[in-house]
């Protein structure tokens, strides 16, 4: 089964305690600096969206929280747990778990293979046990198996379970990164432009497929996303990156509204009126906001 959390017990309140807390994050590549006194604040149970123009630090912020790359200043705390500094595969361990910009699969393996290799960290089998066979060597390879085809099932790729993943088509193989950093059973899931890519369709799939994920797995999102619908249909809070630097942060509502986004990255200023992109549809159901 999978290991979802009890409906009763999803925190609701919005005054959530953090899961994730980072202050004062710097990251400088020689002397250029990718992003500076940044602050984030991401509640346990939320689904918090990261948007802003390409150049702004999202992903920076992502690899330095995610130790795929040192910061240069800063702490980040997980659950109260100090991370930063600690090596990508102990923050792993501490349940941080993520996709990328790009795909990032064994295309040569098969998607239940590729889902096996997300549960490293939960397997406790010897290198000797493996080579002679042992019986706790034949449980837990029979027990991987059976949750990597239950996570290929929760993203709705099950039938691709036998497929390699290079002749998957391209959603598909979006939500085989997905399964795969979800086997390894993360308190947080951070994505990197998961809708890249996406037609209408397939946007709102990802839209119910991340509220799944947080409603029934109760794991944290955390998502940097270009798509503006996907962004203003699934996020409760949203930070606004820009020049290296947190601009704001609020409800989707708020970050519509506020001008200086609009002039930053979400629209165009005409005369002295700012005029949003992604027009404010509060009444509208998820399926009309993003179609």
């Amino acid at each position: 089964m999978l290991d979802a959390l009890p409906k009763n017990l999803l925190p609701k309140s919005p005054a959530r305690a953090p899961l994730l807390e980072v202050r004062g994050l710097k990251k400088a590549f020689g002397g250029m600096i990718a992003i500076q006194n940044v602050d984030l604040s991401i509640a346990e149970g939320s689904v918090h969206a990261i948007i802003g123009p390409n150049g702004a630090g999202k992903t920076t912020a992502f690899n330095c929280i995610t130790a795929f790359v040192p910061p240069t200043a800063g702490t980040i705390f997980l659950g109260g747990a100090r991370i930063d500094g600690l090596p990508a595969h102990v923050v792993a361990r501490h349940g941080v778990a993520r996709t990328y910009q790009n795909v990032r699969l064994f295309p040569n393996m098969t998607a239940l293979e590729n889902v096996l290799v997300g549960q490293h960290r939960r397997l406790h089998t010897t290198f000797w046990e493996a080579i002679i066979g042992s019986g706790r060597f034949r449980r837990e390879e029979a027990e991987a198996r059976e949750r990597a085809r239950e996570y290929l099932a929760f993203v709705g790729i099950a039938q691709r379970a036998g497929d390699l993943a290079r002749n998957m088509p391209y959603g598909d193989q979006r939500r085989l990164e997905i399964a795969r950093a979800l086997v390894a059973g993360p308190r947080i899931l951070m994505l990197d432009e998961p809708a890249a890519g996406m037609n209408p369709a397939e946007g709102r799939a990802l839209v119910e497929l991340i509220e799944r994920i947080r409603a029934e797995l109760g794991v944290t999102v955390v998502l940097i996303e270009h798509h503006m619908r996907v962004v203003m249909a699934v996020a409760e809070r949203i930070t606004v990156f820009n020049r290296g630097a947190v601009l704001t942060e609020g409800p989707p509502a708020e970050i519509q509204s506020d001008e200086r986004v609009i002039e930053a990255y979400l629209g165009r200023r005409s005369g002295h009126v700012a005029t949003p992109v992604v027009e404010s549809e509060p009444h509208r159901p998820m399926e009309a906001r993003i179609a």
